[in-house]
């Protein structure tokens, strides 16, 4: 519930039409409707997590003991990172990618760090623990934010929603990124409003950018994979590193 109000308070942000194929809620609704049903599906998904840390109290005495893991209280974390996005630096390649590692922490991060945090403290992971799964979180966030900025610009069926949308708000993503450090003059054709997104993604796809930011994807997957050596080889281990080739190959 928690990500899907996050959803649709992203598609009212970015005025997307579309949803995994469909209609999104404020495209449909409306955006007085889709807000407050992001504001409820929020609250209502905090209430599930107040009742099972109540009916749980030994489980959870430790919340908030270990140094560096997220919980409810940096919940806000997640509208940070939307405000952030819309508040890009220079056109520098370095001032960009510390930004754009920023809001992907802050948005898709908290949410994977939730719920790392409040798995690993279900499951009786020590201080370590936890915070090797919120480097891993981390990382997958990483990864699944470059990801989703790739094929945003290489579109396809299987996107579910227009493609480019990201390069027609100017949002500089991680191939934007790449693209403005590999390709010379890169910058003017990004500044330039004569510059259309079909312009853009050609030149971002033909120059080697996508290819670029799915190395570093990658990377980050592996970084994560190998914070999670702390843990014995069991089936849920597994299932971790296999969510980190899922994130690269959907």
């Amino acid at each position: 519930m928690l990500h899907e109000s996050s959803l649709l308070h992203d598609d009212i942000c970015d005025g997307s039409l579309l949803r995994r194929g469909a209609p999104s809620v404020p495209a449909a609704f409306g955006v007085r409707i889709a807000a407050r049903a992001g504001f409820h599906m929020a609250g209502a998904a905090m209430q599930v997590v107040a009742q099972v840390l109540a009916d749980n109290p030994g489980v959870f005495a430790g919340i908030g003991e270990a140094p560096g893991v997220t919980y409810a209280d940096r919940l806000s974390d997640l509208s940070f990172g939307q405000l952030i996005e819309t508040l890009p630096p220079a056109v520098d390649a370095t001032a960009l990618r510390r930004h754009y590692e920023l809001v992907a922490g802050a948005k898709t991060g908290t949410l994977f760090r939730l719920s790392c945090s409040y798995g690993g403290t279900a499951g009786g992971a020590d201080h370590d623990r936890l915070q090797a799964l919120m480097q891993y979180a981390d990382q997958l966030a990483l990864a699944f934010q470059i990801m989703d900025d790739v094929r945003d610009i290489e579109g396809g069926p299987e996107l579910g929603k227009d493609a480019c949308g990201d390069l027609d708000r100017r949002v500089p993503t991680w191939p934007v990124i790449e693209w403005l450090a590999l390709r010379p003059g890169a910058r003017d054709m990004w500044l330039s409003a004569d510059t259309s997104s079909a312009t853009l993604q050609t030149d971002l796809v033909e120059s080697g950018a996508t290819q670029a930011a799915r190395v570093v994807a990658v990377q980050a997957t592996e970084t994560a994979g190998a914070a999670l050596d702390i843990f014995p080889s069991t089936p849920a281990r597994a299932d971790l590193r296999e969510l980190l080739q899922q994130v690269i190959n959907r």
